[in-house]
């Protein structure tokens, strides 16, 4: 099957051609500027959001005491701190553990920051303004409920003594990094709703063909104007003639009947 060709019209001396346009995708509308700071807004959220919850599973910190003066009968009393439990133990004891609360906050700062994160990756900051407040909040949050658990960690470290020792375990470092991001994310997106929103994609003109097309065709003016025509005068109305007068009726006669005749004489 042949493909149907195009006349072209050969070049005019003195007129450009223009030259051909390759075939391909016309060019879009621009693309939002904030869209990439909304996409790694919702990277950080998404690691930060990952850390905390990890390290609200992992050790906090451990602390241990030594209790007496003789090595031979000196105890070591031995703490775990996690952001779900609390665990003590003594040498030929059984442990006890008791629940902490400090999961709870972390448990709700990274599911905000997962469903926030994942609305600022698909890029629907740029077109709904809610998402980056959205986003703002669930990075606030992080940053809070991360900081404040950090925080009391590092408090357990000032009943330190001569016997006594404290020190970090790995969940105190993830949470430190999840803090860190939540704040990074946080001025990330806040810069992010500063922007002003970008005006509407200006619409691209049509696609230039690549071969020469016929002229269009133009309108052209009357070569003689119409002359005026004057204006229609009414007729004049028919004269209404009086109806025809038809003759009187006759008036009644009786028949004629034919004259009286004497009967004639008989014959002698």
């Amino acid at each position: 099957m042949t493909q149907p060709t195009h006349p072209t019209q050969p070049a005019q001396p003195g007129s450009q051609v223009p030259p051909p346009v390759p075939y391909g995708r016309p060019p879009g509308p621009p693309a939002d500027p904030g869209a990439a700071g909304d996409r790694l807004s919702g990277a950080l959220l998404l690691v930060g959001a990952a850390l905390a919850l990890t390290g609200s599973f992992t050790t906090l910190d451990t602390s241990k005491e030594t209790i007496g003066s003789g090595s031979s009968s000196a105890a070591v009393y031995r703490t775990v701190a996690k952001a779900w439990s609390y665990t003590t133990s003594v040498p030929g004891q059984k442990s006890h553990s008791v629940t902490q609360f400090d999961g709870v906050p972390l448990l709700v700062g990274a599911l905000l920051a997962v469903t926030a994160g994942v609305l600022l990756l698909t890029g629907s900051g740029g077109r709904q303004p809610l998402v980056r407040v959205f986003g703002v909040t669930g990075a606030v949050l992080l940053f809070g409920t991360t900081l404040t658990v950090a925080v009391s960690t590092v408090g357990d470290g000032q009943w330190d003594t001569g016997g006594r020792s404290t020190t970090f375990g790995p969940g105190f470092y993830l949470l430190t990094v999840a803090c860190v991001l939540g704040l990074a994310t946080t001025v990330l997106t806040v810069l992010a709703t500063r922007r002003p929103a970008t005006a509407p994609a200006a619409v691209p003109a049509p696609y230039p063909q690549p071969w020469a097309t016929g002229p269009v065709p133009q309108a052209y003016p009357q070569a003689y104007p119409q002359a005026p025509q004057p204006p229609a005068q009414p007729y004049p109305q028919a004269q209404s003639y009086p109806p025809a007068q038809q003759p009187p009726p006759l008036p009644h006669q009786p028949p004629q009947q034919p004259p009286h005749q004497p009967p004639a004489p008989p014959a002698g």
